[in-house]
């Protein structure tokens, strides 16, 4: 029978099996004695709702601070109704209640809280109502079961990691008036296959995709200025897109400004990849690893950058990094930033070589003695 327990390691609120002598804590990992979490966990209880009154049972499974829901002990039920007059899910509300299989949220709650069911690994379905306006912090993070969520226009904003760890999670909307996608927030989504993202997403932050490995198709509602540019995309974030291994196309926006760091590193099946025209600048490695890309076309002056000390300690920061296949490239400043596509220059050495040229970069050598590249200042080697 599940009861309500706290890991006394990281002090994760849960829902354990009174029948079983050991468990695993779902946020820290570590293994804890159900017996001395159950206590744990009464302790609190005793503790938070003593004398002061200042909480209150709703149908006895609800306890209520006035309009904020603190905390569900309804050890083993699964189909759950948050009760009328309720407008903030608080934080922690419902941890880690393994028991819980769908969460109906009544009309008039505002926002869900922190952690408000995170941790809930057999959470399959839940209704969110119009009235939601705000989504917080690692809200449904680590709900292993969750198969597709129904966010309500009403909502404005959603915080970091809200969807981290949601590994069924096959269908997700993102509401049209969400200005920006915060870290982490689908980070782990390994069924996540398509998503659309709305005209007014102005930044997508680091790790937001990250590890989506059945992603297949992203698509963006404002691809062309038409008149406002400061309307739509302009910023992905460092490791945004890491490893959706199975992202063979992307079509960014005109309104896109920056690519971050390892943005769309280890994207094994994106094969061609056109960079718009407005793009100011892309950061280190962020195609990296992008084992499958044939060809990439660079339609304006996107400067890249390398880092502070690129070749350090052997480390190499191109932006098209083991690109093996990407013998390709149209771009207007080749020569000065030979070193973002190893792959296509060393394609280039022979005929670079044959034809009196620096072997790296193409440039022409100048000097009586000693030749030197004048581009990439290397002293001719051959």
């Amino acid at each position: 029978m599940f009861v309500q327990g706290k890991c006394y390691k990281c002090g994760g609120f849960l829902a354990v099996d009174d029948r079983e002598d050991a468990s695993v804590c779902p946020f820290c990992g570590k293994a804890f004695i159900v017996e001395k979490a159950i206590n744990s966990y009464n302790g609190v209880s005793m503790q938070d709702n003593g004398e002061n009154g200042s909480s209150f049972d709703i149908d006895n499974d609800f306890v209520a601070d006035k309009n904020v829901l603190v905390r569900y002990n309804g050890y083993t039920k699964r189909d759950i109704t948050v009760p009328d007059g309720i407008t903030v899910i608080g934080e922690n509300a419902f941890q880690g209640m393994n028991n819980i299989e769908s969460v109906y949220i009544s009309r008039g709650v505002e926002k869900i809280g922190a952690s408000a069911f995170s941790g809930c690994k057999n959470l399959k379905a839940v209704n969110i109502p119009d009235s939601v306006a705000a989504v917080d912090r690692d809200a449904f993070n680590g709900c292993i079961s969750l198969r597709s969520l129904k966010f309500p226009d009403s909502v404005v904003s959603i915080e970091a990691g809200a969807l981290t760890g949601c590994s069924s999670l096959e269908a997700v909307n993102i509401p049209p008036k969400a200005e920006v996608l915060p870290w982490r927030i689908f980070e782990g989504c390994t069924s996540l296959k398509t998503i659309v993202i709305p005209r007014f997403v102005k930044t997508i932050e680091d790790f937001a995709f990250a590890e989506c490995t059945a992603l297949e198709t992203v698509l963006f509602e404002n691809m062309r200025v038409d008149g406002d540019p400061s309307t739509g995309l302009n910023r992905i974030g460092m490791n945004a897109f890491r490893n959706c291994s199975a992202l063979e196309n992307i079509e960014f926006p005109d309104t896109l400004r920056f690519i971050g760091n390892q943005a769309f590193r280890g994207c094994s099946h994106l094969k061609t990849l056109t960079v718009p025209p407005h793009v100011k600048a892309i950061y280190p490695l962020a195609f990296a690893d992008c084992t499958e890309l044939e060809k990439v076309t660079f339609t304006g002056d996107t400067k890249l950058y390398k880092g502070s000390n690129p070749y350090k300690n052997g480390k190499n920061s191109a932006t098209f990094l083991n690109c093996p296949k990407l013998l390709s490239v149209d771009y207007n400043d080749l020569q000065r930033h030979f070193w973002a596509f190893p792959a296509y220059m060393r394609s280039k050495e022979s005929f670079f070589m044959e034809n009196g040229k620096c072997r790296y970069c193409g440039g022409d050598f100048k000097g009586i003695f000693e030749k030197v590249c004048t581009v990439c200042r290397t002293v001719k080697d051959y």
